[in-house]
């Protein structure tokens, strides 16, 4: 039986490593300015969608489709982080629970 497409480990270990952005080539970048990175991007999608609820409700802004788009955003950014905050402190009741 002929599998084609099939690639032997050989060939699947010699293949290129995936690329590193510029922050980890030039000398790696540390878990809590990585956070702050994302907590700044949660901060200005709602700042966006405060924007654009201000905008959309004084008449300035015509596009509703915009403006909700810009509300779920935020809300699906906060919702993302408060879940990943939750699973930090989860991990850190765990590893506070282990004995050594």
């Amino acid at each position: 039986m002929n599998i084609h497409g099939y690639q032997s480990v050989s060939a699947l270990s010699q293949a290129k490593p995936m690329p590193q952005t510029d922050k980890t080539a030039k000398g790696g970048d540390n878990f809590a300015s990585l956070l702050h990175g994302y907590i700044n991007q949660v901060n200005h999608d709602d700042k966006a969608a405060g924007k654009a609820a201000v905008a959309l409700a004084s008449g300035d802004s015509k596009n509703t489709s915009e403006t909700l788009l810009a509300i779920q955003k935020a809300d699906l950014s906060f919702q993302l982080m408060m879940s990943v905050r939750n699973k930090l402190v989860s991990a850190y009741r765990e590893i506070s629970r282990m004995q050594v």
